[in-house]
């Protein structure tokens, strides 16, 4: 059954719900709303190939299934255009880290290459994402605003996005007042639709504490529903959600769910969904990269992946006193052999990637081979991840006592690929770590240590977030009877973990700051900055061809 969110659509259409007990008056036609949402963009304006994250659809011709190249704003442009042909009054917004977390081709550029796309897009507002803030909210104001940078614009005719970032539950931590807008009105044919949206709660576990000084981040659920009486005082006849935070979809799920059941979703957004007042119409999300169609309590929950591969095409038909009558969506794949690019964007595409060609086709090494960020075992340890840890452990070593290394799974944004003959290039590998963080040292006692591993070890059925550790370290690991996880056995070069000496630690500063939930690095002592992370896997590549040999999986063991 589906939830009714009720509320006056407005005087016209209540005379016309009452008129339509008159014989001589025809019964009120229901009213529609079209929604179109993309989240996660992320800066990925060229289509790649591979695209990551590529929709997993059926060939056209074999039928196998395997991914297919999909994204890049150009594709994405006509994608939306054609579904906003077939519904005029369809709107347009999204669910964050539309940029952050972005290959070179914008980086390079302050994102602003994508901001103007996004622009081209008709996006109405956008949730606030957590990488939107990377760079802190100072830098993500003057994009929104369209000012240049201080010392000079980087984007030429840069104008910024020309919507709204929403984050209603962003708070200045002393007064207590939202930092950016809480919702925009839009008209949508004969509907006045209120856009509210939040960040993710979860905001200062994922992202770099300096950013974010002096910012307080509210629950979601209660920030939105605290705005429900300001939105139908000012009019609104629907109410929409957006935020950037979601749900993950168990192993084989699709992402359209013709029954909307989803029943392996997990995460925080069944919580909100759950708490979240009845008045709002539909939830669009993001943060959790997944492509879904579900509904929760009745109610439309959806996402549409990642990096421009996905649209969801959401519909919503409302009778005369504003009650939810159906609710319908389905998620598109912007496959690149279903669309023709749009010219404009591919132009933009042109140009900046002409202006960032030096840079990102600098090459390091030629590979034999690629290698995987995710584990086999997603409780386990992955090459790529094991190649990181370990080129910052021996980066660290050039320049002092280092014994152990890790990295954090979400720190790694892409996979190592590789054509047969081509060398990887610093754009290849800065699309695996785009964050340009920095490496620090820092001395852990042996029960520290001990402690953040068994910290990290995943509790019921919250997504794992193992971290990926140097090859110095090996451990075992199980669940325990009564389903509580326990460390085992861990070895430090070979030898049991003393758990009353020092180790010298080597991590990303995003770790050092206790992100990621891992607060246990945050008592490292005798901290020094090394240099960058990017620094290191150059170096390890350009000098240690078999490096990638030395990175296989069993470091982590689940018993």
């Amino acid at each position: 059954m589906d939830l009714i969110p009720s509320f006056r659509l407005g005087a016209g259409l209540i005379l016309g719900a009452v008129l339509a007990g008159c014989a001589t008056q025809q019964p009120s036609v229901p009213t529609e709303l079209t929604l179109l949402s993309i989240n996660d963009f992320h800066g990925n304006i060229q289509p790649a190939k591979p695209t990551p994250l590529m929709p997993r659809l059926p060939d056209p011709v074999s039928g196998e299934v395997r991914p297919q190249p999909a994204g890049g704003v150009a594709y994405l442009s006509t994608a939306l255009a054609q579904l906003k042909a077939r519904n005029p009054d369809a709107l347009v917004v999204a669910g964050g880290d539309l940029i952050g977390a972005s290959p070179l081709i914008s980086s390079l550029l302050r994102d602003e290459p994508t901001l103007a796309a996004m622009s081209e897009l008709g996006i109405s507002a956008s949730a606030l994402g957590n990488h939107e803030l990377d760079a802190g909210l100072p830098e993500l104001l003057r994009k929104a605003r369209g000012e240049c940078a201080p010392t000079e614009c980087l984007w030429p005719g840069f104008k910024g996005p020309g919507f709204p970032y929403l984050g209603a539950n962003v708070l200045d931590a002393s007064s207590g007042k939202p930092l950016l807008p809480t919702h925009v009105l839009k008209q949508a044919g004969a509907l006045k639709v209120a856009i509210a949206g939040v960040a993710t709660l979860e905001t200062p576990h994922v992202i770099v504490a300096r950013a974010i000084k002096g910012i307080r981040f509210a629950d979601e659920a209660d920030t939105l529903n605290a705005l429900v009486p300001q939105l139908k005082a000012e009019g609104a006849q629907v109410l929409v959600a957006v935020m950037h935070e979601g749900g993950v979809q168990g192993q084989g799920a699709g992402a359209n769910d013709p029954t909307y059941a989803c029943p392996t979703l997990t995460g925080r957004v069944q919580d909100i969904a759950k708490r979240l007042d009845p008045a709002y119409a539909i939830i669009i999300g993001g943060h959790t990269h997944q492509a879904y169609t579900c509904k929760i309590d009745g109610r439309l929950v959806v996402q549409a992946g990642s990096y421009g591969g996905w649209i969801t095409e959401s519909h919503l038909k409302f009778d005369a006193a504003g009650k939810v009558i159906a609710a319908q969506a389905v998620n598109h794949p912007v496959l690149q052999s279903a669309y023709a690019p749009n010219a404009a964007l591919a132009a933009l595409v042109a140009q900046a990637a002409a202006l960032t060609e030096k840079a990102r086709n600098k090459p390091v090494a030629t590979l034999a081979r690629g290698a995987s960020r995710f584990p086999k075992d997603p409780h386990g340890d992955a090459v790529l991840g094991n190649l990181i840890a370990d080129s910052q452990l021996a980066y660290a070593r050039k320049q002092g006592p280092a014994d152990v290394a890790f990295i954090n799974q979400g720190g790694i944004r892409a996979e190592l690929v590789v054509e047969p003959g081509k060398p990887t290039t610093m754009s290849d590998l800065l699309a695996i770590q785009p964050f340009g963080n920095d490496i620090v040292a820092l001395t852990l006692t042996g029960q520290q240590l001990w402690d953040i591993l068994q910290r990290q070890l995943p509790k019921g059925d919250a997504s794992p977030r193992m971290l990926q550790p140097s090859s110095t370290l090996r451990y075992r690991w199980r669940k325990g009877m009564d389903g509580v996880p326990q460390l085992g056995e861990v070895l430090v070069d070979g030898q049991p973990l003393n758990r009353t000496r020092d180790y010298r630690v080597v991590v990303n500063n995003f770790l050092s700051e206790g992100g990621d939930e891992q607060g246990g690095f945050k008592h490292g002592r005798d901290r020094a900055v090394l240099g960058t992370d990017i620094d290191a896997l150059v170096d390890m590549l350009s000098h240690n061809p078999k490096a990638l040999d030395e990175a296989a999986p069993g470091r982590i063991v689940r018993e």
